[in-house]
């Protein structure tokens, strides 16, 4: 036993500042070893750098083969004039027409009356200020990608449940996702995509005829940024553009609450916020009004 903490030790310090970079550690009270093991709770492996490499490439591969598939390439939508050559009548053209993708329009409140909700703090406090009352929201402080199925934080009937099983109760035709700022002391981008990526499509399994809007990380302030090693704005906009690319622009569409609560500098603005993460209640109004601007018809 002592040897096998010894090579898990070794393992963690050898590591420490590459594969577990982004896992917090105090060195007067964390042995080295628990680097490790949090790691494997996350998915991620001593061995991880190579198949983390390897995955990513199979799954680019995979995405583009289903896409050329489906008739676009590299994910642009296909041309009527290259529908109307290739297929050559009236009707295929309006079936092709039908598979561009679809734009955003302004919608009212009542938009949101059969949408989810999911999400951390940060939606939690959309709930609590936002004014969207007849919305449902599965949403609780310090939520994560990786715990976000083994919770029972979802209220159904008065009763906690795991929010797969508030998923099969009810049929919505929204589902909002934002989550993504509690783990950026736990694993990798990699590993972050990958667990991001099966909730989304876990969505889709369980609302199949919900719209997915898959939300980016609200970025902290300057101040928050340039003295924080892990909640900063350089690893926000990285995660950010890996969830950008899980959209469709049919069924899965990412918006960026970021584009109306930063500065130009692109830092969360410092009169919207209380403690350089998360709005004032009085401030959610922006964000409201940001998402009346993102409706899909």
């Amino acid at each position: 036993m002592l040897i096998g903490w010894g090579v898990l030790s070794v393992l963690g310090y050898l590591e420490k500042d590459d594969l577990y970079k982004n896992y917090r550690l105090d060195n007067k009270t964390t042995p080295y070893f628990t680097l490790v093991l949090q790691g494997v709770h996350d998915g991620i492996y001593p061995w991880s750098q190579e198949k983390d490499n390897f995955w990513e490439e199979w799954d680019s591969a995979e995405n583009g083969a289903e896409q050329i598939s489906e008739g676009g390439s590299e994910g642009k939508e296909p041309s009527v004039e290259y529908a109307t050559e290739s297929l050559g009548t009236e009707a295929e053209t309006e079936v092709v027409e039908t598979i561009r993708e679809k734009e955003f329009s302004q919608v009212d409140e009542s938009y949101f009356d059969d949408a989810v909700f999911i999400g951390d703090s940060r939606t939690v406090g959309l709930h609590d200020y936002g004014g969207l009352d007849k919305a449902t929201f599965y949403a609780t402080v310090g939520l994560n990608v990786y715990d976000m199925w083994n919770e029972k934080f979802c209220e159904v009937d008065g009763k906690k449940v795991t929010l797969e099983e508030a998923l099969s109760a009810k049929q919505f035709k929204k589902v909002y996702f934002q989550i993504g700022i509690n783990e950026m002391g736990r694993g990798t981008l990699d590993s972050f995509i990958r667990a991001y990526e099966q909730s989304v499509q876990k969505f889709q399994e369980l609302q199949p005829d919900a719209i997915i809007f898959v939300q980016g990380i609200m970025r902290v302030t300057k101040e928050k940024s340039k003295g924080d090693a892990i909640f900063n704005n350089p690893g926000i906009n990285s995660r950010n553009e890996r969830i950008a690319a899980l959209a469709d622009n049919q069924k899965i569409f990412y918006i960026d609450v970021n584009d109306v609560v930063c500065d130009d500098e692109g830092n969360l603005r410092d009169d919207l916020t209380f403690d350089n993460l998360h709005l004032y209640g009085s401030k959610y109004d922006i964000w409201v009004d940001f998402l009346m601007k993102k409706g899909i018809q």
